[in-house]
């Protein structure tokens, strides 16, 4: 399976493990450290899914995935966070369908896997 998927998040190294975790399952995925970088790349690049930490110095995953939202309305838009999915900016944009999905961290890998898998058409 090979997915057009970019990653974000400020820690380096939860990009590292969603790197072996996606290099392992033969993933193709591209990995940014803000969100201003993904933005750039995404100007660029065609992509299917996008995958963002909610809290993130700068610009947050909620702001970005709006930004992505109104710009590209057909990729799809996910969060991967370690805070409560309680968390009322976030309740709203999954209202609202800017994001889409919403997985904990940590992640549970096969419920990644499971949830890009329905999105094979991108490959």
């Amino acid at each position: 399976m090979d997915q057009k998927i970019i990653f974000v998040d400020d820690e380096v190294d939860v990009l590292m493990s969603l790197k072996r975790d996606m290099v392992m399952a033969g993933i193709t995925a591209e990995y940014f450290t803000s969100a201003e970088r993904a933005l750039n790349y995404l100007n660029q690049h065609q992509i299917g899914i996008v995958v963002s930490d909610l809290d993130m110095p700068g610009m947050d995953g909620i702001t970005f995935l709006n930004e992505v939202h109104n710009k590209y309305p057909d990729m799809y838009r996910v969060i991967l966070s370690g805070t409560e999915v309680e968390n009322l900016k976030l309740s709203k944009a999954l209202q609202d369908r800017i994001v889409e999905q919403c997985f904990d961290k940590p992640w549970d890998v096969n419920e990644l896997l499971a949830y890009f898998e329905r999105f094979r058409s991108y490959a």
